[in-house]
């Protein structure tokens, strides 16, 4: 069955509203979780639990449906669905019962629920390699406006490992180059400082010197933003508005379209090449972590498979004890 889209976004207002401002979730966490709310309450209607239209007042038939919630994941994972994509959807779930916990509406928080597949599915993700992520950097023409602006866009994802909302969502005042740091604003609105250097400080410095007016430039190297100034944005799509990230998701595109054998390129790719490369010179893991704004280090230890490859061949390259050709050697 399906749930009408309507009367089910009224349904789930409240819930969404919690989702933005009680647990300070990002607008692409709040969608994902509507989507999988909305699957679950579907279940909920094709069990004959719920009834169309939905409402709120339904919510305490929810109350310990252990069954419901078993049956909802065993129906995805006989969709073949991803287990990281299964594992969403019970903490979507998850969430929904300890929001209407805290409104009264259930008693109980379903507990002990798996996903079913024995270990956790980790899904890779891809990187470029130094020379292709060169290549993609500098592509862009920095003899035109928009090309200075996509120059410092990918130096910037790369260069700080930056999230895609949080490159678009950078204001002037979050720029600090007196200090050389840069503020961002990450997932859950949590603020990390990162240092403002390199090569993507002075791709930024190029484009905002050609964005900007004279004095409000001087005023960006000197710090001393006020007011409205403050709060303009970094990227611009049309002059004046911020750019979209569909926009950012476009020009990586296109450029990386224009490389040899590469497709499938994204603002991510850059920012899981920034980790991956981060790693293979040495960096530590913590600091990786750190610099990408995850919480967990579980979440960044991902990147530590991504080298094994290169690993292997380096211990193979060097190593006595290393098994070259098939042959051991068993002195």
């Amino acid at each position: 069955m399906t749930v009408e889209t309507r009367s089910l976004d009224d349904s789930l207002q409240p819930f969404l509203d919690y989702l933005r401002h009680e647990r300070g979730m990002s607008p692409r966490t709040v969608e994902a979780y509507a989507r999988d709310v909305s699957a679950f309450l579907d279940a909920a209607i094709g069990f004959g639990i719920l009834e169309k239209p939905l409402a709120p007042g339904q919510w305490p038939r929810l109350d310990g449906q252990r069954g419901l919630i078993r049956g909802h994941l065993a129906q995805l994972r006989r969709d073949d669905r991803r287990l990281t994509t299964i594992d969403r959807h019970l903490a979507a779930i998850r969430c929904f019962y300890g929001f209407l916990k805290t409104t009264g509406e259930v008693e109980r928080i379903p507990g002990n629920l798996r996903t079913g597949r024995g270990g956790r599915e980790r899904r890779l993700p891809k990187d470029l390699n130094v020379e292709l992520a060169t290549r993609l950097i500098e592509a862009p023409d920095t003899d035109t406006p928009r090309g200075r602006r996509d120059r410092a866009m990918f130096e910037m994802i790369y260069g700080f490992g930056l999230r895609l909302s949080e490159l678009v969502g950078l204001d002037l005042g979050d720029l600090d180059f007196p200090s050389g740091r840069l503020k961002v604003l990450g997932k859950g609105s949590k603020e990390r400082v990162l240092p403002l250097a390199g090569c993507a400080r002075a791709a930024l410095s190029a484009h905002l010197a050609g964005l900007l007016e004279p004095a409000l430039w001087h005023n960006v190297q000197d710090g001393v933003l006020r007011g409205d100034d403050a709060h303009r944005p970094v990227f611009e799509g049309r002059p004046g508005r911020r750019i979209a990230p569909r926009t950012v998701q476009a020009r990586v595109s296109h450029f990386a379209g224009e490389l040899a054998g590469v497709a499938g390129v994204s603002p991510h790719t850059l920012r899981h090449s920034f980790a991956t490369h981060l790693l293979d010179g040495g960096a530590g893991i913590r600091v990786v972590q750190e610099l990408l704004g995850h919480q967990n280090l579980s979440t960044t230890q991902i990147y530590t498979h991504l080298g094994r490859g290169r690993l292997r061949a380096a211990f193979d390259a060097a190593h006595p004890r290393a098994d070259r050709g098939g042959h051991k050697k068993n002195k």
